[in-house]
């Protein structure tokens, strides 16, 4: 099979399993959320909240070396996988240990610091999971990728419903999501073997290049993390207005549900940068700015045309969209997915800008905005939550946003003077307004019926106006990248125009 097509069948693959390994996702949540309830279902995000942080810290960037570096590494593809999955290793180990212990010394209940022990686990296999998720990006593999983790949701959602049946308590549910990672990790574990060997490798020059490589992403993401989970992890600490909670518990269950949404929709950017980075770094190396920035600008109008309905179609849904998944009792949810939806739509188009500006090699001056965007919200979340609670949290969320997107848009212009195709923008925003009216006036039903008829009204407009033509189809499914596609080597990506 041509490079081209390979490229264009694994963004099909992966995107479909991933939105089906989502959709029985959101299904899991819609089911703890009603069992465990606001309370009971705010504990179980805090176990996860407090566990990201440890998990990023373990990241170092490595995944984005594997995607982006392992097929030029001047030690060898096999070499430099083996000293990064036993590196990952190691800081994985090291992190959810001390997140086990550090736990303890943290004002939560009994029952959370208990399921962070247990929940631990299904972070470590994640961790070890995604260095090869990333080995499989890399040689555009990903249908073993999406069929471990469609395996594994259903795994999920069977045991969820047999805990519930049998009226378990937390601690159950939690070991659930233990088995469902180590279903997810062991089949691509085994897949891995087959197509390369995975072994335990120490070397000292390897692991130095490495921490050269990944530095620059290890404290950005790190900072990130720091604005992007100190929310709930924050609301979780301090106290809250009883006007807006009863205690920590119910304030994070309240926002936790519309923030498992935007979690849910923000891996499908993830997907796609994963496999548009690549391009966007051959086109720098190879010195072909025109093509950098065509890609670049088929690749936004791409986002934009989900971006706008989304948001739209968010505003509009909130409030039945939320007791579908949630039920009644997280009805004050809806005010939060209506802004949180905002925070999602600018986390799309960030993607690119960072993305872009990775390829570009400027990771090292993304890295001061990433500290002042941590600071200001944490100093935010400090000032307002106590007052405010969760509308605080995703307004702040949406304020540091926008900053991120901003500061790197600014960067990137500095170096590449790429835009926005306004023409196909105008276009999905006249979509999104019959998409809009269409929702408004039409009669109260089913609210995935009314998705349904909104995304036909969309499409049907957009094609109408030839919002998307086969030129950009094209672009963003490879198909313009030649059979004989040779990844740049480690100079021209260090040296590039």
């Amino acid at each position: 099979m041509r490079l081209s097509s390979k490229i264009a069948l694994n963004t099909i693959i992966h995107t479909a399993g991933k939105f089906g390994a989502s959709a029985i996702g959101l299904l899991v949540v819609a089911i703890l959320a009603r069992y465990l309830g606001v309370e009971g279902y705010g504990q179980y995000t805090t176990v996860f909240s407090f566990l990201f942080f440890f998990a990023v810290l373990s990241d170092l960037g490595l995944y984005v070396v594997v995607v982006n570096e392992l097929k030029r590494s001047r030690f060898g593809e096999e070499k430099f996988l083996n000293n990064i999955f036993t590196l990952r290793l190691v800081s994985a180990t090291v992190m959810m240990v001390l997140a086990c212990g550090l736990v303890w010394f943290f004002p939560y209940a009994s029952i959370v610091r208990k399921g962070v022990l247990i929940a631990a686990v299904s972070i470590w296999l994640s961790l070890l999971d995604q260095i090869m998720v990333a080995f499989f990006q890399n040689r555009a593999e990903m249908k073993r990728v999406a069929l471990a983790e469609m395996v594994s949701k259903v795994v999920v959602l069977i045991l969820t419903m047999a805990a519930i049946y049998l009226k378990m308590n937390l601690m159950i549910v939690l070991a659930v999501v233990v088995v469902g990672a180590l279903v997810n990790t062991g089949i691509n574990f085994c897949y891995l073997m087959k197509l390369t060997p995975i072994r335990l490798e120490a070397d000292r020059e390897t692991w130095k290049e490495i921490f050269h490589l990944a530095w620059p992403v290890a404290v950005t993401s790190i900072f990130s993390l720091i604005y992007f989970k100190a929310d709930t992890l924050l609301l979780s600490l301090l106290p809250v207005s009883h006007f807006y909670a009863l205690n920590n518990s119910e304030a994070v269950g309240i926002y936790g549900a519309p923030y498992k949404i935007l979690e849910v929709l923000i891996a499908w950017p993830a997907i796609f940068m994963g496999l548009v980075s690549p391009i966007l770094s051959r086109k720098w190396a190879e010195k072909d700015e025109a093509g950098f920035k065509r890609v670049f600008g088929r690749a936004l109008s791409g986002l934009l045309i989900i971006i706008c309905p989304m948001i739209a179609g968010a505003m509009i849904l909130a409030r039945p969209l939320i007791v579908l998944i949630a039920g009644t009792e997280f009805v004050r949810s809806a005010v939060i997915l209506q802004i949180l939806i905002w925070a999602t739509g600018i986390i799309f188009v960030s993607h690119l800008t960072t993305y872009a500006l990775i390829a570009l090699g400027k990771q090292k001056k993304m890295i001061g905005y990433y500290v002042a965007a941590a600071i200001l919200a944490v100093v935010g979340y400090v000032i307002f939550i106590p007052r405010y609670a969760y509308f605080a949290a995703a307004a702040i969320t949406v304020a540091v946003e926008l900053f991120m997107l901003i500061t790197t848009a600014i960067l990137l212009r500095r170096s590449v003077a790429v835009g926005v195709e306004w023409k196909i923008f105008g276009k999905a925003l006249a979509a999104t307004v019959a998409m809009s009216a269409a929702l408004l006036i039409l009669p109260a039903m089913n609210v995935l019926l009314l998705g349904v008829v909104g995304a036909v009204v969309y499409v049907t407009v957009l094609f109408l106006l030839k919002g998307v033509d086969g030129e950009m189809v094209r672009e963003m499914m490879g198909r313009r990248t030649s059979s004989n596609f040779q990844f740049p080597n480690k100079s021209q990506i260090q040296n590039p125009k």
